[in-house]
């Protein structure tokens, strides 16, 4: 049986949102980074027809890894607030809520995702990423960053000695 001196299970409940709001945190940030790019003055000519394309395949392989970590980060989140830990679990709660939050934003960039998969209206890729940018950097600074502070309060309350 393993020693909690080594492996404290619920140590890695405690960190667990904040590993998984990082990393989806990191994740916005390359996606933007990333993708700005195409925006750049001296691509951006070159850049609008490929967009639609590229934006294709990069979101549909991407949307695997934001569906994984939102979902841990959510089940992690109430994991969390379900066992009450000390003065955290109110963070732990505002944390889920804020990165379950990151969903709500659906309805506001599925049109643009949708038109930058199919390409719609032809020749329009630039400007239709930079519609999903805007949305998408919006999201980041309203759920995405605070959710992230939030458990990294929660890990530190949860984690300090009584």
């Amino acid at each position: 049986m393993a020693s909690k001196a080594f492996f404290d299970p619920l140590v890695l409940l405690r960190v667990a949102p904040v590993l998984t709001s990082t990393m989806a945190m990191r994740f916005s940030h390359d996606q933007w980074l990333f993708l700005d790019t195409f925006l750049a003055p001296g691509i951006r000519e070159r850049s609008n027809e490929i967009v639609p394309s590229y934006f294709k395949t990069f979101f549909m392989k991407g949307i695997w890894d934001i569906g994984i970590l939102y979902t841990l980060t959510t089940a992690t989140g109430i994991s969390n607030v379900c066992s009450k830990s000390s003065g955290a679990w109110k963070w732990y709660a505002a944390g889920t809520a804020l990165a379950f939050s990151h969903m709500a934003f659906v309805p506001f960039i599925m049109y643009k995702v949708k038109g930058l998969v199919d390409d719609e209206p032809k020749g329009h890729g630039n400007e239709t990423l930079r519609g999903w940018l805007n949305i998408h950097t919006l999201r980041s600074w309203i759920t995405d960053i605070p959710a992230w502070t939030c458990f990294v309060v929660a890990c530190l309350k949860s984690l300090q000695p009584l």
